[in-house]
């Protein structure tokens, strides 16, 4: 009797992780959560920064100085500051005073994602012994282990390292005033693009999820956040 194919499994793990990646991509496109922020840097890895100290980012607008001069004064400009670097070193991590940082990576070499802790080592040590270790190691998280054996989405990667951390009681949970602070041209972009994150959390969750009932709250307010935006966006234009 045959055993399976090697090759077949390569090919389901490497459609998986692109998968994820692909999920790691959309993620770090997103911005306006009150407990953490996220990006990619480089191919296969997503910086996950979570807030810690009551921090809370100060918007920073992404399109283009030069464009955005063309709809307001330059008071008006002064309050978004660009963005901050997205393509640090590890090292740079280690200084964080008001986030703690991880790394999430699918590198194709493991063909599986994992996640390392990348900044204060000894805080979580002490508050989640048997999770963190002293070396670099990747994290044992649980859905870091279920990922090999079942379909396991990043959000709920997401979820279990906010809760870990912070432990809010909705680790989605939107930062409304940060959004609102934005230029409209981005707010409009941005509140669709979380209305689609938030309502495939929703879709995606098992029922006895605590937080999915907040989740489904924040999609409510989201709904007309976004419609909102889209007729300020179209009056705007008409002007």
């Amino acid at each position: 009797m045959l055993g399976p194919d090697p090759n077949r499994e390569l090919l389901k793990d490497s459609t998986r992780l692109a998968a994820f990646l692909q999920e790691c991509l959309a993620l770090g496109s997103l911005r306006g959560f009150k407990h953490f922020e996220s990006f990619v840097r480089g191919r296969e890895e997503l910086v996950l920064c979570i807030y810690t100290n009551n921090y809370t980012p100060k918007p920073s607008a992404l399109m283009p100085k030069d464009v955005l001069g063309k709809y307001y004064t330059r008071n008006k400009l002064s309050q978004w500051q660009s963005p901050e670097s997205q393509s640090p070193l590890d090292e740079d991590f280690r200084q964080e005073k008001n986030k703690i940082m991880f790394l999430v990576a699918g590198y194709a070499k493991y063909r599986c994602p994992y996640v390392w802790l990348r900044s204060h080592h000894e805080q979580l040590i002490r508050a989640q012994p048997g999770h963190i270790e002293e070396d670099d190691n990747p994290l044992q998280l649980q859905k870091t282990n279920e990922w090999k054996i079942s379909n396991v989405s990043l959000w709920e990667m997401v979820a279990e390292i906010v809760t870990m951390t912070s432990n809010p009681k909705n680790p989605f949970q939107l930062d409304f005033d940060y959004i609102d602070k934005l230029p409209i041209e981005e707010s409009v972009l941005l509140t669709g693009s979380l209305l689609a994150f938030l309502e495939s959390v929703w879709i995606q969750a098992n029922p006895s999820i605590a937080f999915l009932d907040d989740v489904h709250a924040e999609i409510q307010v989201l709904q007309s956040k976004h419609i909102e935006n889209m007729y300020a966006y179209s009056l705007k234009n008409k002007n």
